[in-house]
């Protein structure tokens, strides 16, 4: 499926460290440049001198940390003038100076949830920092500093003396910290040697300190690199942290398997003594045990070759040999750190990779390459040709701390990868480029502990890793396919788009396991004669109104995301699309707003607990007819068009001699219907707040029109009709400008016809029976749904509400009212939902009225409201899913979405007086949630307030 590569002769060898110090001009020296042939090119030379490139650089806090002092071979001063700059305590490579020293912004370890203790330690340990910088040896600020440095070592000591001591047996100081301080250079007892000690020196010591201690935390440890790729713990292990997934690694051997799957190991068998194969394994595969090193995939199983010799040498024939060998069982990725120094990405690789046998043997194995650490910019382009594919190759360069590229780390430059002279459209080096953290890395030792190493060795584990997560939950994609997730959910870094020093761009793990493109998810649909179809997704979104589901967040639903050939699949619980969470904030807090408002403001109305403070104007008065014009207060949060009014309006003509009543308006159709005077609030009305016929409440705010004739002296029907129609939209009150609130749904319409009977028994009862149809061309019971959710279709609903007024004594007042409903079951038009057997909901309301609790002219009501809720029923969701996740094979997905939850209650007190003979009132509210969710999204737990006026 996917060869790879061509040809040419080289010597070859580990790019992993930043002080890799082979160079063409090395080989050229011994007859065996680039372009030589023999024996000779076939393999590294051996080291120069007494520096191993493998220490020093790569680790600052072991050994020499400045390898390039003392006896150097004169050749390196030909080799390259970076090697200069690649010191990790010189030049930008260090992570040292200004705004990389790890002790300071984000990368700091010592704040945040690791251990308190560091955030005590964090802001001391800068000021020692910046202190010992400006001491001057005249003034005694050596005796200073080194006092300072004893209460740093104090603090630590109690909180990590007893774990020191338990664990090795020793105390603080003397098993950890005399050791630690000879290494360093530092002595406490000797104050004015302490100004000899360079930045470097203090920078290694400090972090040594923090490295050191946090051995004995007890907890996994945080690094800088963690959140530089949106890489969590947690994130692991809902991607399965790479179960299932082989990983090869072309690397040295090592000794210890740290807690790792390692298969097996093959090539040279002897440890050398040199722990880069361990550092690079830990960063990929590294187990979340409570101590060490995190890996990006701890659950994946590794198998290595090393190709490596005593000589720490290899050749392109013994590389060849072992990514054979590590084909052989069927690898999903291999990790290479194998490179030319001078070259981001060498012409020998071509010929390894369009050999027949590692063609095939690799043909869907992701190949994970790292760039080099020479500093260098590619400009000489590669034949390729001969190659069938690059699709499922990834170049890996390091960036530090601070998102910027490595001084070290290779680029990908304006090199192609041609095809008979022709660079074709995604050949571009920098089109298989992508960048990750590799400076100053926290790896594994290979004996146990950690270390600290940097290159673009240890950037690369880090994609590797992340492609074993992509393909740990999308098990059936090809090596190309995790290509391009990863390169393709990279965070733009340099120049914008695809560029020459950053390629893609920085590595993002989160992003990767996330939709590369929201706009581009589909639903899959069953297609008798072409199999599944592809049914766009606008927004994917659900208004929850009164549905609440048993088991939201068990409840799911499958989007796909075409690439490639295939799709990666997304569940998307229930809970997570009724609406976003910050939209949902928002409403709360408006809707707690309007009940505060609400609350102070209704005794304008006098003592009648009642928001609409109706007025009337008699237009005529002709004969046993009477015309009254009607006007109110509108509902606060009844939704707001640039066409409607801001108030309630009506007409009611009266037959004086027959007693009917026909009356035509535009608000309030729930409060005008109702036909019990004791619910005189918005909220009473409302599906979401009140227990008043909620049914009636879905289709009101718009035109009604209401028929009342008397059955006899104390017995009355009603019949009505009511609408509702939200456009969804919000309404600049400035501009006029308007926007959807919910993006994709459409505008909510309801209609609701009612039929009511009242009967007075005798002056102290009245009973209320009345029956409402609602329909919802749009929704079904307030709930509505966009891209394969849609609600629309014609929800009907049967209610029978049962009501009473009942005058007690000592002047209470009693009001009732309970509602019974049925919705029908119906299938929504173009929707992957379906309701087979209805629902059946509940409300009800108790409100009793106290008059003269106090005075005489005070009031109280006191309320006990369930809004609507659904007593049973299900939704049925109809769609797709992968049936199969290891070859993924599509088939049905039918779920039963339990309607239901926990049954919502509150309980409302309201107190309102007028004082000092009417020039001043007093209200006073309290409304608690007794059960439930916070579903009414009103009052949370409890709310109380007061308000007081005073005419003046």
């Amino acid at each position: 499926m996917k060869n790879f590569l061509l040809q040419t002769t080289a010597t070859l060898m580990l790019t992993a460290s930043a002080g890799s110090i082979l160079a063409p001009a090395a080989l050229a020296g011994n007859g065996s440049g680039p372009g030589a042939s023999g024996d000779d090119a076939q393999f590294v030379l051996p080291y120069h001198g007494d520096i191993n490139p493998f220490h020093g650089d790569i680790n600052p806090f072991h050994g020499d940390i400045n390898p390039f002092y003392g006896d150097i071979s004169p050749f390196w001063g030909d080799i390259s003038p970076f090697w200069g700059d690649i010191n990790p305590f010189h030049g930008d490579i260090s992570a040292f100076w200004g705004d990389i020293d790890p002790f300071h912004g984000d990368i700091n370890p010592f704040h945040g949830d690791i251990d308190a203790f560091w955030g005590d330690v964090g802001p001391l340990w800068g000021d020692i920092d910046a202190f010992w910088g400006d001491i001057d040896p005249f003034t005694g600020d050596s005796a200073s500093l080194a006092a300072q440095l004893e209460g740093l070592f104090g603090q630590a000591e109690t909180v990590f003396g007893a774990s020191i001591e338990a664990q090795t047996g020793q105390s603080f100081r003397n098993h950890f910290l005399q050791d630690l301080l000879v290494r360093h250079g530092i002595d406490p007892s000797a104050p004015d040697s302490l100004e000899q000690v360079t930045a470097q020196q203090r920078s290694a010591f400090f972090l040594a300190f923090y490295d050191g201690l946090m051995n004995f935390s007890g907890t996994d440890r945080f690094d800088h690199w963690m959140p530089a790729i949106n890489w969590s713990p947690a994130l692991s292990q809902a991607a399965g942290g790479g179960d299932g997934v082989l990983v090869g690694l072309l690397d040295f051997s090592f000794q210890s398997d740290d807690g790792m799957d390692v298969r097996t190991s093959h090539g040279e068998r002897d440890y050398l003594d040199f722990n880069h194969g361990a550092a690079v394994a830990s960063l990929i595969a590294a187990p979340h045990d409570g101590s060490g090193v995190m890996g990006v995939a701890p659950d994946v199983t590794l198998r290595t070759y090393n190709p490596f010799d005593e000589t720490l040498s290899t050749n392109w024939a013994d590389v060849r040999s072992g990514l054979l060998k590590l084909a052989r069982p069927g690898p999903d990725i291999i990790n290479m750190s194998l490179g030319l120094p001078g070259w981001t990405l060498h012409q020998q690789w071509g010929t390894i990779f369009s050999d027949k046998r590692v063609a095939r043997a690799t043909d869907d194995v992701l190949l994970v390459v790292a760039a080099g650490n020479d500093g260098v910019s590619q400009t000489a382009d590669l034949d390729w040709t001969g190659v069938s594919t690059l699709s499922n190759l990834i170049i890996v360069g390091s960036v530090n701390p601070n998102g910027e590229i490595s001084s070290f780390s290779n680029r990908p430059g304006t090199a192609c990868l041609t095809v008979r002279g022709r660079c074709r459209d995604g050949n571009r080096l920098m089109d298989r480029f992508l960048v990750a953290p590799g400076e100053l890395l926290l790896v594994s030792d290979g004996s146990g502990g950690v270390t600290r190493l940097s290159g673009t060795s240890f950037a690369a584990p880090l994609v590797t890793g992340a492609a074993a997560l992509v393909l740990g939950r999308w098990n059936w994609l090809e090596a190309s396919d995790v290509a391009d997730v990863l390169l393709f959910t990279a965070e733009d870094l340099g120049a914008p788009g695809v560029d020459e020093v950053y390629g893609w761009g920085m590595l993002d793990i989160d992003a990767a396991m996330s939709p590369i493109d929201m706009t581009n998810l589909v639903h899959l649909e069953r297609s008798r004669r072409r199999g599944y179809s592809e049914q766009s997704i606008d927004v994917i979104s659900l208004a929850s109104g009164r549905l609440s589901f048993r088991s939201a967040r068990d409840n799911s639903i499958t989007v796909f995301e075409p690439i490639g050939d295939t799709y990666r699949d997304f569940e998307i619980s229930v809970a997570d699309l009724m609406f976003d969470d910050s939209s949902r904030d928002r409403n709360m807090r408006a809707n707690a707003e309007t009940y505060l408002r609400e609350r102070t403001w209704w005794l304008v109305n006098g003592r009648q607990f009642n928001d609409t403070g109706e007025t009337s104007y008699q237009l005529s008065a002709d004969g046993r007819m009477q015309i009254t014009s009607v006007a109110a207060a509108a509902d606060p949060r009844a939704p707001v068009s640039s066409s409607g009014l801001p108030f309630q309006t009506g007409v009611n003509f009266r037959d004086t001699e027959t007693g009917r009543e026909f009356r035509l308006g535009a608000g309030e159709g729930a409060m005008a219907l109702n036909p019990q005077d004791g619910f005189g609030l918005f909220s009473d009305h409302r599906p979401e707040t009140g227990g008043v016929n909620p049914v009636l409440g879905f289709a009101s705010g718009g035109a009604y029109a209401m028929s009342t004739i008397p059955l006899g002296d104390r017995t009355r029907m009603a019949l009505g009709v009511t609408t509702s129609q939200d456009e969804r939209l919000f309404v600049n009150p400035i501009s006029g400008e308007e926007q959807a609130l919910v993006e994709g749904v459409a505008g909510y319409q309801a209609t609701a016809f009612l039929a009511s009977v009242s009967h007075e028994f005798n002056d102290s009862l009245t009973a209320h029976m009345t029956y409402t149809s609602l329909n919802e061309a749009t929704g079904l019971l307030g709930a509505q749904g966009s891209s394969g959710l849609g609600l629309a279709g014609g929800a009907t609903t049967d209610a029978l509400t049962v009501g009473a007024e009942t005058r007690l004594p000592l002047a209470v007042t009693l009001s009732s009212s309970a509602t019974l409903a049925r919705t029908r079951s119906v299938n929504f038009d173009d929707s992957l939902l379906s309701l087979p057997d209805g629902t059946v909901s509940s409300a009800f309301q108790l409100t009793a009225r106290r008059d003269g609790l106090f005075t005489s002219v005070d009031a109280v009501r006191f309320s006990i409201i369930q809004p609507l809720h659904v007593e049973s029923g299900a939704l049925e969701y109809s769609s797709t899913r992968i049936v199969d996740r290891e070859t993924g094979e599509l088939g049905p997905d039918l779920q039963r979405w339990e309607l239901g939850g926990e049954r919502p209650l509150f309980a409302e007190v309201l107190y309102a007086t007028p004082m000092f003979d009417g020039r001043a009132d007093l209200s006073l509210f309290t409304r608690a949630e007794l059960a439930g969710e916070t579903s009414a999204q009103d009052v949370a737990g409890m709310a109380s307030g007061a308000r007081f006026r005073l005419e003046f």
